[in-house]
């Protein structure tokens, strides 16, 4: 454990040097734009627009920085070999890409927590704090799914392909009801086979989409919250389970 808190720490820093927080001071100081511009509107649909703004992109915030420093993350440290300097130390290939992961995680969780907290200075509504930092976990956990499925693709492929098909299986997880619609109008049988299959492989994102003012306002049950937050854990355990099985397997040298 302490290995993977070590890495995981050194991740971090490696991270924030590569100055990804950028984008947050940018998103930051855009909100505070947008709340000036929209002072002129209603107290209702201030807050509904900001809300809804704020949510979506703090969602995109942290899944632009899995899926590019996801992606990149372990391809790079394949390539260039310098992972073997760790690994030639008392250290597991497990313990490696499990510290690198929680390295990323830990920014994004960093990330999405200053966003929440800047929304809700912005919103000044006290009663939207405990559902906005619920709200907030629901997207870190979908995005950490996200963040384990291309952990366990750049093990096997370029970065740029990973990253293409992070990007892919986060809208299809979200429009999987969109999709099926669609697809059940061509009367192809083989097409609607092929979806059935991709839906049962696929994490329901769309069932716990909660991203808007609708639940920053009413915030999910607690039995609804504690069957996300469950799902969501058992998603990135089964992924980050084949991607340590396919590092352990990998040929470095």
């Amino acid at each position: 454990m302490r290995a993977i808190y070590t890495i995981a720490l050194t991740t971090l820093r490696e991270l924030i040097r590569e100055k990804l927080f950028i984008v947050i001071f940018f998103l930051a100081i855009g909100l505070l734009f947008i709340s000036v511009a929209l002072s002129n509107l209603s107290i209702w649909e201030f807050q509904r627009i900001l809300a809804d703004l704020s949510l979506s992109s703090m969602e995109f915030t942290a899944l632009g920085i899995a899926l590019f420093s996801g992606s990149y993350m372990i391809y790079k440290e394949i390539e260039k070999q310098t992972c073997l300097l760790l690994l030639s130390k008392p250290i597991s290939r497990r313990q490696f890409i499990l510290g690198k992961f929680c390295g990323l995680s830990l920014l994004l969780l960093l990330t999405l927590l200053a966003l929440t907290v800047l929304m809700n200075i912005i919103l000044l509504e006290p009663e939207y704090i405990l559902n906005s930092f619920m709200i907030m976990l629901n997207i870190y956990l979908k995005v950490l799914v996200i963040l384990a499925l291309v952990f366990l693709l750049s093990v096997y492929i370029r970065p740029v392909i990973s990253l293409l098909f992070g990007f892919s299986f986060y809208l299809y997880s979200h429009g999987i009801n969109s999709v099926e619609f669609l697809i059940k109008k061509t009367n192809d049988d083989n097409l609607i086979a092929i979806h059935k299959v991709l839906e049962t492989i696929s994490p329901q994102f769309f069932r716990f989409n909660w991203k808007n003012y609708y639940f920053l306002k009413d915030a999910p049950d607690m039995n609804s919250f504690v069957i996300m937050t469950s799902y969501f854990i058992l998603w990135i355990v089964f992924l980050m389970i084949f991607a340590v099985r396919g590092f352990n397997k990998r040929d470095i040298v």
